[in-house]
C-alpha cells in the first residue's frame, strides 16, 4: 500500500456512531410516574397510598396521571411488573456471570448472591413489591403469583441439576426447599442493617446455610 493510499483512508472521516433515539416526554413522564408509585407504595402501603400523593411526588396534576394509567391499580400492576422482572434480570445476570462447566451449587450460590443484591438494593420497586402484594385487589394477586411461579423456573431447574449431581439428598422436597429459600432471602429486607456485614457477605452465609447447615463440619468418612 502507497503512503497516500494510506494517508487517504486515514484522512477519510469515521462513521459516527448511532445515537440513542432521545425519550419521549411522555415517555419520561409516565417513568416519573412510575418511580413516584413504587416510592409511595413503598412507604404507605396499598391502602394508603393515593393518587395525588403519587402526582406530588411525581411533580405533576393528579388528573394528569389519567393520561397514562387508567386506575391505581394499572399503576401498581407495572409496578409490580418492573420489580418481577428487576429481580429475574438480577438472578440471571448472576448466574450468566459463572464460567462455563460451573457446578449447580456454584450456579445456585451465584443466584443466591444475585437475589440478595436486588432486594437488598434499597430499590423502591422491589421494596413496595414485598409490601403490597398482600394487599392488592386478588385478581391481580392471582395473576403475579403466576408470574413469580414462572420466574421460578431458573431455582427449579437449578435445584433439579443440583440433585442430578449429589448436592441436594433425594429425599428433599424440592419445592419447599425453593419457598423456604426465597422466604428467607426476601424476608432478610425487615431486618438488614447496613455496617455489619455486606449484601455478598449474607449471602455467602446464606449458600452455605442452604448447602451445609449451621453444624459444624462433618468428618470425612472412614
Amino acid at each position: 500500500m502507497s503512503i497516500d493510499s494510506a494517508s487517504a483512508r486515514e484522512a477519510r472521516p469515521r462513521a459516527a456512531k448511532p445515537k440513542k433515539p432521545p425519550i419521549k416526554k411522555s415517555e419520561a413522564t409516565r417513568a416519573r410516574i412510575l418511580d413516584a408509585a413504587a416510592y409511595v407504595f413503598r412507604r404507605k402501603g396499598y391502602a394508603h397510598a393515593r393518587l395525588s400523593d403519587i402526582a406530588k411526588k411525581a411533580r405533576t396534576q393528579t388528573s394528569s396521571i389519567y393520561y397514562y394509567f387508567e386506575s391505581r391499580e394499572a399503576i401498581v400492576s407495572e409496578v409490580l411488573r418492573i420489580a418481577n422482572e428487576k429481580t429475574a434480570s438480577y438472578v440471571n445476570a448472576a448466574i450468566s456471570e459463572q464460567p462455563v462447566g460451573a457446578t449447580a451449587r456454584e450456579r445456585i450460590t451465584a443466584a443466591i448472591h444475585g437475589h440478595f443484591r436486588i432486594v437488598l438494593s434499597d430499590n423502591d420497586y422491589t421494596s413496595a413489591h414485598m409490601r403490597i402484594f398482600d394487599q392488592i385487589p386478588e385478581k391481580l394477586q392471582e395473576h403475579f403469583l403466576k408470574v413469580l411461579d414462572q420466574n421460578a423456573g431458573i431455582w427449579r431447574d437449578l435445584f433439579d441439576a443440583a440433585r442430578a449431581e449429589g448436592a441436594i439428598a433425594p429425599d428433599v422436597d424440592l419445592s419447599v426447599l425453593r419457598l423456604l429459600l426465597l422466604g428467607m432471602m426476601n424476608w432478610s429486607i425487615e431486618w438488614f442493617k447496613p455496617g455489619r456485614m455486606s449484601v455478598d457477605q449474607i449471602a455467602d452465609q446464606a449458600a452455605r446455610l442452604f448447602f451445609d447447615g449451621a453444624g459444624p463440619p462433618r468428618a470425612p468418612a472412614p
